[in-house]
């Protein structure tokens, strides 16, 4: 009975390690592939300087990222429009453009909020895949506001959100940050409270460009023809 009992332990553990093993080495297939499309669409130029002329504190950056997972996201939580996989916030530091952004530690070296330049953030964008959104009405006092809460979160160190556990700051993903700040937080923007509509909300990258809620400041996207 004794022997038996080892065994299983042996097993579920050689099958729990099998599965972690597993997990990690698919992310970090997944990671060199993005790492080598980066590379190879270095050159593309993604924002123009005059499109940049137009950034404003407190602007939410959105683009479409490389990679299993941003395929995923972007064929799930999108309309037909826009296929954006990834946001952040934009904000100024020492006369250049930065974001502050939420990812997991599975494909940054960092995990959760973190900032990084607005250069090296587009460079992780399929070209001719990007949005800059902007809250309707907002002020370039309450864009400040939203970068102050936004550098809340970072000086926290808060963690990834890998449960997609709405409504609890302690763990935030990349759309979560946005919507905890301008909702909950700054109460910019009033979101369904139904359970199931704020769900749906929350849950999806449409709400980011949605027009009940946001402008598009900036769009890369080609437009498309137009049906005879």
């Amino acid at each position: 009975m004794k022997k038996r009992i080892k065994q299983f332990f042996l097993f579920f553990g050689i099958f729990s390690l099998s599965i972690w093993g597993g997990f990690h080495l698919f992310f970090w297939i997944d990671t060199q592939e993005e790492k080598r499309l980066v590379i190879k669409n270095i050159e593309f130029p993604r924002l123009s300087t005059k499109e940049v002329e137009k950034l404003q504190e407190g602007d939410i950056i959105l683009r479409r990222g490389y990679g299993f997972f941003s395929d995923i996201i972007a064929d799930k939580l999108n309309g037909d429009s826009y296929d954006v996989t990834h946001s952040g916030i934009l904000y100024r530091k020492d006369n250049q453009w930065w974001v502050i952004h939420s990812l997991s530690s599975n494909v940054s070296p960092i995990e959760g909020v973190q900032t990084q330049s607005l250069q090296m953030f587009l460079k992780y964008s399929i070209p001719g895949k990007i949005l800059i959104v902007r809250l309707n009405k907002i002020t370039p006092s309450q864009g400040r506001e939203i970068i102050k809460r936004a550098q809340y979160y970072l000086q926290k160190k808060v963690s990834f959100d890998h449960l997609g556990i709405i409504d609890d700051p302690s763990e935030l993903y990349c759309s979560e940050l946005i919507y905890q700040i301008i909702d909950n937080d700054l109460h910019f923007v009033n979101f369904p409270t139904e359970k199931k509509a704020r769900k749906e909300t929350f849950y999806s990258m449409k709400t980011l460009y949605n027009p009940q809620y946001f402008k598009i400041i900036i769009n890369t996207y080609p437009k498309k023809k137009e049906r005879p």
